[in-house]
Order: structure tokens, then C-alpha cells, then sequence
């Protein structure tokens, strides 16, 4: 399981340097956009979640604006030196593709002012950079998931175990308690049978002295 876990987690990775972002356009409030667009091998679910979790973490909440995770007022040297609204869209690959997600990134300086390749495309560029190094983020992320996934598999084979440890004491109180019941019956069985004898020893003296 460890081996299997192992490779899989280096064919991700080999996946995530290999992959690069690319440009789309992308409506938002019924005006065309330019975005930054990555593919990764996870779930949306996965995905989602460790964006969600990356941006808690450094201190951001979300509020959900147009199908987007909307994070405003984002500090972050790796976009450029101000500060900047994050709109991050998670969906499918594909309708039948359901293992591989698409993020969609729009960056804007506020107010929605959007950036893109020609204007500021610095911060744009950056922002490409950035959703094409995201992967080992969400690696990260779920191989943690999948680590308390199993801690709770193992505490809950750990409860397993000590219940029926608990139930074998219990099993073996009671085997002893037959054990004991089992002997005692016995030696009642020979004593019963002794007491048996001497009272047949006594009807035959009685009989013997019945009056011919």
C-alpha cells in the first residue's frame, strides 16, 4: 500500500512540472475576461477544498460570487507587490471526465479591475506562474486527507481490536466459571452415584427383612 501510494504521488508530481497554464477567455458579469486556466489530476472536489484550505490558512476567507471563490484584498509576493482580489473557479475536465478538474484564475486589482496579458500583464503572468506551481499544493493537501482517512481507519480497527480483547476476558471468566461448573457437576455425579449405591444397600437390608 505504501509503494502504491508512493508512485502514485510521483507520477502526480512528474505530471504537475511537466504542465503548464494556458490563457482563456472567460465571461464574467456578461464581459469577456482573460484567465488563467489549469488542469490537474484530482477530483473538483480536491481541488476546491485544498484552495480553500491554502488561502484559510493564510488568513483569507471566501465568499462565493458568479461560481467563483472570490478572495479580496490577497497579499501575496508570488502575484505581484499590492494587494489583489482572487476569483478562483473549479470545475471538470469534461462532463464524463470526473477524476481531473479545471481551475480558472481572474486577478484584479480591485473593484474588478481585471488584469490580463496586455494590461499589467506582470501580475497576469504571475498569476499563471502561480496556478501552474499550484499542484504540489494540492498534493500536499491530499495526501494529508488520505492520511486521516487512515488514522481513522486504524483507530477504528484499533477500537475493534481492544473490544475484542475485552470480549475474550469476558469469554474467559465465563469459560473458567464453566469449567468450574463442569467439575462440580462431576464430583456431584460421584457422589450422587455413591449415595446411590448405599441407599440401595439399605432398601435390600430392609427387604431382606420382610417377614416370609
Amino acid at each position: 500500500m505504501k509503494k502504491l501510494v508512493t508512485v502514485a504521488i510521483a507520477i502526480i508530481n512528474c505530471f504537475v512540472s511537466l504542465a503548464q497554464s494556458r490563457v482563456e477567455p472567460v465571461e464574467f458579469q456578461k464581459i469577456p475576461r482573460q484567465a488563467a486556466v489549469m488542469e490537474y489530476p484530482f477530483s473538483t472536489k480536491t481541488t476546491q477544498a485544498a484552495i480553500y484550505d491554502k488561502f484559510t490558512k493564510l488568513g483569507y476567507k471566501s465568499k462565493e460570487t458568479k461560481g467563483f471563490m472570490v478572495y479580496k484584498g490577497v497579499r501575496m509576493a508570488e502575484i505581484g507587490s499590492d494587494m489583489y482580489d482572487l476569483y478562483f473557479m473549479v470545475d471538470k475536465k469534461s462532463r464524463k471526465d470526473k477524476d481531473n478538474s479545471k481551475i480558472t484564475l481572474l486577478i484584479s486589482k480591485g473593484l474588478e479591475q481585471f488584469v490580463s496579458d496586455t494590461l499589467d500583464a506582470t501580475v497576469f503572468n504571475n498569476g499563471k506562474n502561480y496556478l501552474t506551481n499550484f499542484g504540489p499544493v494540492i498534493v500536499a493537501y491530499d495526501l494529508e486527507v488520505q492520511i486521516k482517512e487512515q488514522q481513522e481507519v486504524v483507530q477504528k480497527n484499533e477500537k475493534k481490536s481492544s473490544s475484542l480483547i475485552e470480549d475474550g476476558v469476558s469469554l474467559q471468566k465465563e469459560k473458567a466459571k464453566l469449567e468450574k461448573k463442569i467439575s462440580d457437576n462431576e464430583q456431584d455425579q460421584v457422589t450422587q452415584k455413591a449415595e446411590i449405591e448405599i441407599q440401595k444397600q439399605i432398601l435390600t437390608m430392609l427387604i431382606s427383612m420382610r417377614k416370609s
